[in-house]
């Protein structure tokens, strides 16, 4: 009998272990299927940090490329407005010799016309005024000769000193030849000599322009300022204006360069002085 009970807890014994083996063969292989599970989802995510990661590189290497063809471009516009002023700068010196030379021709011009106005002189002593007459009939023209108004009146060249037209095209020419001590020196005669020459505010613009290419910002800007304050009604007043703002900004002074630049804008919009001003400022608002 205790044999046989002996054979039977041994039996449930075993039973017992192998129940408890496969349980826990269970677990483990649902464990080792848990952890396959979370494997796998990881790589799935590693998968799709790589492809992102991929993606952004390449985004940003096209911003990059963006901001180089950006810059050349930017970089190109400039060269070419570098240029457009030149050429301005340039024509605008070969009007001021224009207006020198019309200037020159004005005053002959008025003096011919005057003489052919004047009525004739009298009749000389033992000549008859009937043999006058008809003359003097030949002479007058058949009807009045209307004289242009003049601009204003060039003073006359002290004795063997240049006339008008002469001496601002010296000036000029020195300019151009990049003498500008030698430009600014004759600009400065001229205005003394002829204050009232219709000339007289290129002159004074122009010694702006000469001390402004030798980079003395802060001389250029006392004549530039010269120009609105002695000739407001000049034809050089917006030029001066916009060349007025970039001195202060050449001298850090940001805000009198804008306070300039909007008088500019306000006084002559459609100048072509007023255009460049509002690109300074647009360049001015970006860089904040």
């Amino acid at each position: 009998m205790i044999g046989i009970r002996s054979a039977l807890n041994q039996t449930v014994t075993g039973l017992a272990m192998l129940v408890a083996v496969a349980l826990f063969s269970g677990c483990a292989s649902q464990r080792i299927e848990t952890l396959s599970q979370k494997m796998a989802d990881q790589q799935r995510q590693i998968g799709t940090l790589q492809r992102e990661d991929i993606e952004m590189k390449s985004r940003i290497e096209e911003q990059r490329t963006g901001y180089y063809l950006m810059e050349k471009r930017l970089k190109e516009n400039n060269d070419r407005m570098g240029e457009i002023q030149a050429r301005l700068q340039s024509l605008e010196i070969s009007l001021g010799e224009i207006k020198g030379s019309l200037e020159g021709m004005r005053a002959p011009l008025e003096k011919t016309l005057a003489t052919a106005a004047a009525p004739p002189s009298a009749a000389p002593a033992g000549v008859s005024p009937a043999a006058v007459a008809p003359l003097a009939s030949e002479m007058a023209p058949s009807a009045p000769v209307s004289q242009p108004e003049p601009l204003q009146k060039v003073q006359p060249a002290p004795t063997g000193a240049l006339g008008s037209q002469e001496l601002y095209n010296r000036a000029m020419r020195f300019l151009k030849a990049g003498e500008m001590g030698q430009a600014i020196l004759e600009f400065e005669r001229y205005a003394q000599e002829f204050p009232q020459s219709e000339l007289t505010d290129n002159a004074q613009y122009w010694i702006g322009e000469a001390y402004y290419s030798q980079k003395e910002f802060k001389r250029a800007l006392a004549e530039f300022q010269k120009v609105p304050d002695r000739f407001p009604q000049g034809d050089k007043v917006p030029d001066a204006l916009l060349k007025v703002g970039l001195s202060y900004l050449e001298l850090g002074q940001r805000e009198k360069a804008i306070a300039e630049w909007r008088k500019l804008l306000a006084k002559y919009p459609d100048s072509a002085p007023a255009s460049l001003a509002r690109k300074k400022l647009a360049e001015l608002s970006k860089s904040k």
